[in-house]
């Protein structure tokens, strides 16, 4: 009788560890997928972002064409004194629509000490935050973060380089004139830190 209680118990030792195992496995594949999917959705979230943000990017320099303004003049948002002044290269701006007629864009300059991830997440994380992406009542993602916008986990923002070549015989670089390099950065922070890049190159080319 001994025997068989140890026998009975070692047999439900084997089966709750079997069960156990294969509870995990469950889980951790389902924790996968999850995962997997909201990667997904981060990257075409963020690249609908990105590739808006270049766009707007462009047709501001086209507006400026049509106005006779030059052709990297920005309108910043903040300081209103700043009226029309020029993409200046190694610095960090936020673009986004403004969704108003007398001033549809909305840019703003901001100081970001470097791109690794813990400067990034600080300026996040601050109650002002420049990069941080909000929700409107219309679902739109915005850089106004202000009233009853829906703060979200994700942060956009760009930086302009200036546009420099080599040449091939003396490898020495060649400023390229009248031209940015832009690249621009989505973040997410949804299952874990990641910072997406995408690049582009604007010039004056109507006058180059």
């Amino acid at each position: 009788m001994r025997n068989k209680q140890w026998f009975t118990v070692l047999e439900l030792m084997v089966g709750i560890v079997i069960f156990t195992l294969g509870f995990l496995g469950a889980y951790l594949l389902i924790q996968s997928a999850n995962n997997a999917s909201i990667r997904s959705r981060d990257e075409i979230i963020g690249a609908n972002i990105m590739r808006e943000q270049i766009e707007l990017l462009k047709n501001m320099r086209d507006t400026n064409w049509l106005q006779f303004r030059t052709w990297d003049s920005i309108e910043l948002a903040k300081p209103s004194t700043v009226i029309d002044s020029t993409l200046l290269t190694n610095t960090f701006y936020t673009i986004a629509n403004n969704y108003q007629d007398t001033k549809p864009l909305r840019i703003e300059k901001f100081v970001l000490p470097s791109l690794n991830q813990n400067d990034v997440v600080q300026e996040f994380q601050k109650s002002d935050s420049h990069i941080r992406l909000c929700i409107d009542s219309l679902g739109r993602y915005t850089h106004d973060c202000t009233g009853s916008n829906r703060k979200t986990n994700y942060a956009s923002f760009m930086k302009v380089e200036s546009l420099v070549t080599k040449n091939s015989t003396t490898n020495t670089p060649i400023p390229v004139d009248r031209a940015h390099k832009i690249t621009v950065y989505f973040m997410s922070l949804n299952s874990g830190y990641r910072l997406s890049t995408m690049s582009t190159i604007i010039t004056d080319w109507k006058n180059q």
